[in-house]
Formats: C-alpha cells, sequence, structure tokens
C-alpha cells in the first residue's frame, strides 16, 4: 500500500505523526510525507525569510522521514516539500505517485469555524480520488491501546470492497472491528393505511430484511477475522437516519477510526450521494476514513475475492 501523509507545522500534525508511528506496514508498503509551502509572497519584503521557510519546511520532512523509518524499517520512506499550495499539492502528488491512501491531520474544530480552519482537510477529503484519512487526535484514555474501527456498510459493491481496502491497511496491533449497517426506520405516522394488518406485514418485511443484513455483514466480519486469525470483528444492526446513527454508535463504543464508502461523484451529484460520509466526516470526534469505488477497479480486484 502507498500512503501518502500530509503534515505541516502544527500540533495536530504532530499528533498524526504519532498516530503513523503506531502503524503495521506490511512489507513493500511505501510511506511519503509531503508538506507545501503556500502563498510566500507576503514574505518577499523580508530578507532571507522565503529561505528560513523553505529551510524550515524541509526540516520538519526530513525529521518526520527519520522518525517514520525507525518504526517501520521495513517500508520504503520519502519526504518531498512542495512549492505551491497544500490542497493542491497533496492532490497532484497523490495523483502521480499515485497514492493508495492519503492521511491528513485535522484541527478537530466543529460549527463554522471547520469550514474556515479545517478546510484543508475538508478539501482533500472532496476532491481527492483516492481513500482519505482525517487523522484526529487520540483520546487520553485510549492511548496504547490497539484502535476500535468502526465499517459503516451498505449492500453496495463500494461496502464489500471497502472490507478489502480494511484488510490492506496497516492497522496498530490488537485493533478490533465493527461491521454497522444502519436501516432507514419506517416512521408508522405516514402511513396512508392504518390497517393493523397491514401493519404486522411491514414488521415482518423489516425483521426479515434485518435477517438478511446480518448475513452479509457476517461474511464481512468472517472476512477481517479470517485475515487476522482471531475473533476481533463484530457486526451491529440498527434502525434510524444514517448519519446520525453512525455518529451515536461511534461514540457509544467508542470508536477511534469510521470508515465510509463515498460514490466519487461531482458536483451536485455528489453532494446529495456523499451527503452521509462527508456529515460524519465533519462532526464526528474521532478520525474518520472515507474510501472511493476508483481506487479499487485500479487494482481489478476479482470478483471472486470480493466479499
Amino acid at each position: 500500500m502507498k500512503i501518502l501523509f500530509a503534515i505541516d507545522g502544527s500540533i495536530c500534525s504532530r499528533q498524526a505523526i504519532e498516530y503513523a508511528t503506531k502503524m503495521r506496514c506490511a512489507f513493500a508498503s511505501e510511506l511519503k510525507v509531503v508538506t507545501a509551502l503556500g502563498d510566500l509572497s507576503s514574505l518577499a519584503a523580508i530578507p532571507g525569510a522565503k529561505e528560513r521557510q523553505r529551510l524550515a519546511a524541509k526540516q520538519l520532512v526530513d525529521s518526520t522521514v527519520e522518525q517514520l523509518q525507525k518504526t517501520h524499517e521495513s517500508v520504503n520512506v520519502t519526504g518531498e516539500v512542495f512549492d505551491g499550495f497544500i490542497v493542491e499539492s497533496i492532490l497532484d502528488c497523490a495523483n502521480d505517485w499515485p497514492a493508495d491512501l492519503i492521511m491528513v491531520g485535522s484541527h478537530g474544530r466543529r460549527g463554522m469555524t471547520e469550514f474556515v480552519l479545517g478546510s484543508v482537510s475538508r478539501d482533500v477529503l472532496s476532491l481527492a480520488k483516492c481513500a482519505v484519512r482525517i487523522v484526529r487526535p487520540d483520546r487520553p484514555d485510549r492511548r496504547g491501546e490497539g484502535l476500535n474501527v468502526l465499517i459503516a456498510m451498505d449492500e453496495s459493491e463500494h461496502s464489500r470492497n471497502m472490507v478489502e481496502h480494511a484488510l490492506r491497511v496497516p492497522w496498530p496491533e490488537e485493533t478490533r472491528f465493527r461491521c454497522l449497517h444502519v436501516m432507514p426506520s419506517l416512521d408508522e405516522n405516514i402511513l396512508f393505511d392504518p390497517d393493523v394488518e397491514f401493519a404486522s406485514t411491514i414488521d415482518r418485511h423489516l425483521d426479515e430484511k434485518l435477517e438478511s443484513h446480518q448475513i452479509w455483514l457476517r461474511q464481512s466480519a468472517q472476512r477481517i477475522n479470517d485475515r487476522f486469525g482471531s475473533e476481533v470483528a463484530n457486526i451491529l444492526v440498527i434502525q434510524g437516519e444514517p448519519r446520525a446513527k453512525i455518529l451515536e454508535a461511534a461514540k457509544e463504543w467508542p470508536a477511534d477510526v469510521i470508515m465510509l464508502g463515498s460514490h466519487g461523484r461531482q458536483g451536485i451529484e455528489k453532494f446529495v450521494l456523499g451527503s452521509v460520509s462527508e456529515a460524519v466526516a465533519m462532526h464526528a470526534q474521532c478520525s474518520v476514513e472515507v474510501t472511493r469505488v476508483p481506487a479499487f477497479r485500479r487494482n481489478k480486484i476479482p470478483a471472486e475475492q470480493r466479499v
């Protein structure tokens, strides 16, 4: 797996670096550490300012490469400093390299400030063609333990491929997984036919749907258990509004990472179909990883190997 790790000099980046040192990368994996100088035109009047910024950026990247190389001896770790803006630099590098996963830190702020202060992570999440993980700081009570990974799934091709992606990600030791599916709930108050027998028929139908969802979720969990050789994955099916229920389930478990799928669409179609993954990424208290179908199509995973 090729992981692009975008950093700056902020506290959240330092926390993301600590997070990356705990990953358990497979042999032949590649890590690339990048940062960008951005617009330095305002420093033009200060003698030597641009050179100092460039040197500081290089030192940051070099020290991070050295730190990650020590904790991942079998992995090829490289670094690069770009002259352009950070979002464009990350996306161009991810496409040209090409990356399977982009990791970028988040300031963890909420509300309207997230759109300004979290603009880099938000833009990368929206525009990248590969999987993106928004890394948020570990909670103090969770440090030193394996991760809890909540995989929010449906019956789509993408969710099946998302499990394949999860099997390739370098998780820390003792990581646990929960495969979650949220069934839309049916408000009986909106039914035009109040007949009791009709309502009971609907209840039986929902019970059958619940059972069928549990079957394919168990298959996904079993694939994860087979991969790690132990019972590290379980399932959960709940009813309700997906965005709210995913966040609620992540808080109650509690999850360290939420994995979701995005259909990779652009424009207004993406805004509608990708609203769940974007809303969860914006409001989750933990790290969030959004994967995309095109990344798997590029790798041409045979259908018989999919869950």
